[in-house]
């Protein structure tokens, strides 16, 4: 079976060949490594790398956005199971391995592995990958030691048979910004199409979380837009009709909240942009 390993990244020159040489001491080195690189500036580092490793794919694009760049490194993959990391992890050294392992039972279409260093803290009271659509929740808590059953897994460290995406399709660009949820709805589109996800601890990573690139919006004003868009978008496609009343109320205490903190009162309106923006593509796909 044959693994390719997808890597977006954005302005992070440098760090992805840190990635790589990492990923070279894998026990089970992946088949092929897709690079998708939306950056403005090239980054030489990996030009060179590519040229002297024919596994590595190196794409540079201009459009910008986590879930456009996951769909381009999809095309370009040719391997059997896909494998998405961040551009800013340490892999342990077996995780390609444990990924195909889990592939050995036919009716497993997704691995989500363990992030250390995340933004969870592990929580072994807690349900892992579970999502909650009479209330909207969605726990997390990937980095708890049991391999389980779930309903979606982490975007910077999941993998899927290639079949998922032609049953599914490709990952929602309408979720923009910082690109948060399109992940989670895309592992429940796909458990909608009876496909099975797991969470397996032993295939594990640590996510350096690095404070610039990547995903991370410039401005606070520009992170709170998109997770105000992308957060009553994913609501208003998964949860249930009666969750809605109650996110809005608290995404508009929590706008409140920052407007008073920061001292801005145009944030509370930024906030109300982004739940109104984001009711636009969900009516616009019921059309």
């Amino acid at each position: 079976m044959k693994l390719s390993l997808l890597i977006p990244t954005l302005n992070r020159i440098g760090v992805v060949y840190n990635v790589l040489r990492h990923l070279e001491h894998q026990t089970r080195k992946a088949d092929e490594i897709v690079i998708v690189d939306q950056s403005e500036m090239r980054d030489h580092l990996l030009e060179e790398y590519a040229t002297t490793h024919p596994e590595v794919k190196y794409i540079r694009i201009k459009q910008k956005g986590l879930p456009n760049a996951r769909n381009v490194a999809v095309r370009h993959a040719t391997g059997d199971v896909l494998l998405f990391v961040d551009d800013d992890i340490i892999p342990d050294s077996e995780m390609v391995r444990i990924h195909l392992d889990n592939y050995r039972d036919p009716s497993i279409a997704g691995v989500g592995g363990a992030v250390r260093g995340g933004y969870d803290r592990p929580d072994p009271r807690a349900p892992v990958g579970t999502f909650f659509p009479s209330t909207g929740l969605i726990v997390r808590n990937f980095g708890t030691r049991d391999r389980v059953d779930v309903q979606h897994i982490p975007g910077g460290h999941m993998s899927f048979r290639r079949e998922v995406f032609e049953k599914v399709g490709k990952f929602d660009t309408t979720y923009g910004g910082a690109s948060i949820m399109e992940e989670t709805d895309f592992c429940l589109r796909s458990i909608r199409a009876g496909c099975r996800l797991v969470y397996d601890p032993r295939a594990s990573l640590t996510h350096l979380c690095l404070p610039m690139g990547g995903c991370r919006a410039p401005r606070f004003e520009d992170w709170l837009f998109w997770h105000a868009h992308n957060g009553i978008l994913f609501m208003l496609r998964h949860a249930w009709k009666k969750a809605l009343l109650p996110f809005v109320f608290w995404r508009m205490a929590r706008f409140t909240l920052f407007s008073f903190e920061k001292g801005s009162l145009p944030l509370l309106g930024i906030g109300l942009l982004g739940l109104v923006r984001g009711v636009s593509p969900h009516l616009s796909s019921r059309e």
